[in-house]
């Protein structure tokens, strides 16, 4: 019997969003509830690990190889080089579940893969209806031991509407991974990756 090809998806899903620093985190959570956001998963340890080969050629290439652990749930990520966008992130994302993200760690070691980079943060998810549409766009806050962010992920003008519905302005948007930021951060000078102290993950 003819094994089975694994069937390939023509249609190219693309993650479309930007990142805003927020200033007063307890007022912000106020702001979304006012605008009509709705909590989908609720306040989670969330660690990331990237992975790439030795001299890291998946960076070089602004790729990203990435293994996160949120919820209680596993995920495997593949995103691609950015494309060109005045505003927003704009790139290939390519996402599956993981039973045994522990696991999938070690297959990835036996492949000549490290994990390169480990960064943390309290995330919180919520969804906005877009009014007078069907579809809706997705919002994350997160608190980071550089600082804390909000993640909006939509369509273009979705973004741009809700940005300004919280009072921010295109000039603020932040295109930059959680890498890049911290490599600009103070902390970077005193640790190699974007983690919480021990403490800090142990408590809400």
């Amino acid at each position: 019997m003819k094994p089975e090809t694994p069937k390939r998806s023509k249609r190219q899903q693309l993650e479309i969003e930007v990142k805003l620093k927020i200033s007063n985190l307890r007022l912000f959570r106020q702001n979304l509830l006012k605008i009509g956001c709705n909590e989908t998963a609720s306040r989670s340890l969330e660690r990331n690990w990237t992975w790439d080969f030795p001299g890291h050629p998946f960076r070089q290439q602004g790729k990203l190889l990435r293994v996160r652990c949120f919820a209680g749930h596993g995920l495997l990520t593949f995103k691609g080089p950015a494309r060109q966008s005045r505003l927003f992130k704009i790139r290939e994302e390519r996402e599956t579940e993981v039973q045994d993200p522990e696991t999938l760690g070690l297959i990835l070691q036996r492949l000549g893969l490290q994990a390169v980079f480990c960064y943390e943060k309290f995330r919180t998810s919520y969804s906005l209806k877009i009014p007078k549409q069907r579809h809706s766009a997705n919002l994350t806050v997160d608190e980071t031991p550089i600082g804390n962010y909000l993640e909006i992920e939509g369509r273009e003008a979705d973004i741009q509407w809700i940005a300004a519905q919280l009072g921010f302005d295109e000039e603020v948007f932040i295109k930059e991974s959680y890498l890049a930021l911290f490599s600009k951060s103070k902390l970077k000078r005193s640790q190699r990756h974007m983690t919480f102290p021990k403490k800090k993950t142990r408590s809400r």
